[in-house]
């Protein structure tokens, strides 16, 4: 499973020896950033799935009709 960064991207805490504040402030926007790519990821299969149920009870549908 692919975490979405790429390599080259900073670890919290490492570096310039950040206070505890920094790597918290640090670890809350990752987790922010985290949580928005999940409900986007979730929105669009939600709405893949919706297309996906329409779809198929459409032809239910019309042999209902029939």
């Amino acid at each position: 499973m692919s975490t979405g960064g790429s390599s080259d991207d900073p670890v919290i805490g490492e570096g310039e020896g950040g206070s505890a504040d920094e790597i918290v402030e640090e670890l809350r926007t990752a987790a922010e950033e985290a949580v928005t790519i999940a409900r986007e990821g979730a929105k669009q299969k939600e709405e893949e799935l919706w297309a996906r149920y329409r779809e198929l009870t459409k032809g239910r549908r019309e042999e209902r009709k029939r």
